[in-house]
């Protein structure tokens, strides 16, 4: 018995050391565009919207696993990958993708801060400006390390939506038999708002940040495992609290039959109905969502940047060594707050559009993680494995399926 406890005390410190990137990726995609779209999603659908939960958790443990293996097996990351086997018009096709879909996020996440200030009637256009600063000198005069920690701090205002759901008393039978079995008619504007779900969920500067992270942790291919246990627990507790989310509006504004085009509208319109605590905790969640996106989102296409075009990108170098890195980083901060600071502007009415566009994107990063992945020359005794393939190719099938589906009904308004 001493011997398994010290056994598996060993193996938890050697947990706790690896994580870190998984954790930080998979909450990161509860970005304020995220509760904002689960928000939105939900209160259109309701509990009818969970049937979705269980797959696209499955498919962001899958891609997440196979992009942390493809960096511990290689030591590189997806962008470096990308330029050094497809060549330099391939990677400017793929750097212009993602930079165009994550500044679309961006925009989303610094409009989330936005809403919540103004939930808390605190003046956006003076505590706006200093909150992004803030975050700037931190991220520029911090390590790795040290952001990790505040990150992990962040992600304990999730609980927020926790208590949101529960004041908002709904029959958790229902929540549990919605998960596994369909409820409603399947039309096809559910599936383009279940994309744009996935498109928030799973996104495609999420394998820039698990690689880049994981190389700026030092983590070895020695630590496999416990990085591989790392990313699936992360997948299934953040889209746990994804479930709280779409409870909370479900359980308020979709049984009262309540439209919202944002966050921000459900955190007020859910007042009423689970009383004024459960909507000041979900605009506290949607804060920490606002400010975890602000930070994680800009640093995605940061590291892309420096991967794709060869120059050094690390948290742990000074502002000198990785000045590109940075201003890359600090200019998509400074545009995006000009944007947002504008007094009538709010991509919320504009979220499931965006999201959906990053879902459709998909399926051209799961193509190159497909490609490294089988890579025995790269990935060794690390390659996927038949099962591994079948859900990357699967999944990608399927969301190309449900993008044709959602435009042609958004097109035609079936």
């Amino acid at each position: 018995m001493r011997n398994f406890l010290n056994r598996f005390k060993k193996q938890l410190i050697i947990f706790l050391i690896v994580a870190g990137p998984g954790f930080i990726t998979a909450f990161a995609d509860n970005d304020a565009g995220g509760v904002a779209t689960y928000s939105v999603a939900a209160a259109k659908y309701g509990y009818q919207i969970l049937i979705i939960l269980i797959p696209i958790t499955l498919i962001l443990a899958v891609t997440q696993e196979v992009g942390a293996r493809i960096t511990l097996a290689t030591g590189k990351g997806l962008a470096d990958l990308i330029r050094e086997r497809f060549g330099i018009m391939t990677t400017f096709f793929i750097f212009g993708l993602t930079s165009l879909v994550n500044f679309g996020v961006i925009l989303q996440d610094i409009s989330g801060l936005k809403s919540a200030l103004q939930l808390f009637h605190i003046n956006y256009q003076i505590f706006l400006p200093i909150i992004l600063v803030l975050l700037i000198l931190f991220l520029i005069k911090s390590s790795y390390s040290k952001i990790e920690k505040l990150l992990f701090f962040v992600m304990f205002f999730y609980l927020t939506y926790f208590f949101s759901a529960i004041m908002a008393k709904p029959d958790w039978g229902f929540v549990a038999k919605s998960l596994f079995v369909p409820n409603g008619k399947i039309s096809f504007d559910f599936i383009y708002t279940s994309i744009a779900v996935l498109g928030t969920t799973v996104t495609l500067w999420g394998q820039f940040v698990i690689s880049s992270t994981i190389k700026d942790k030092k983590i070895t291919p020695s630590k496999m495992k416990f990085q591989q246990l790392e990313i699936y627990l992360a997948s299934i507790l953040s889209n746990t609290f994804t479930l709280f989310m779409i409870v909370a509006v479900s359980a308020t504004l979709f049984v009262n039959k309540i439209n919202i085009e944002g966050a921000a509208e459900a955190a007020l319109a859910i007042k009423p109905f689970a009383g004024n605590l459960a909507g000041v905790l979900f605009g506290v969640g949607l804060f920490a969502a606002g400010f975890l996106g602000c930070l994680i989102v800009p640093l995605s296409t940061a590291y892309a940047f420096s991967e794709f075009f060869g120059y050094q990108g690390s948290l742990n170098d000074n502002f000198k060594k990785s000045r590109f890195f940075y201003i890359f980083f600090i200019a998509q901060i400074i545009i995006g707050a000009i944007i947002a600071l504008q007094p009538k502007f709010s991509l919320f009415q504009f979220t499931i559009f965006a999201s959906f566009i990053n879902g459709i994107t998909l399926p051209v990063i799961f193509y190159y993680l497909y490609k490294f992945s089988n890579d025995r020359d790269l990935m060794d005794k690390y390659k996927n494995n038949w099962l591994q393939n079948f859900l990357i190719i699967s999944s990608a099938v399927l969301i190309i399926i449900g993008s044709i589906i959602g435009v042609v009904g958004q097109i035609f308004h079936f």
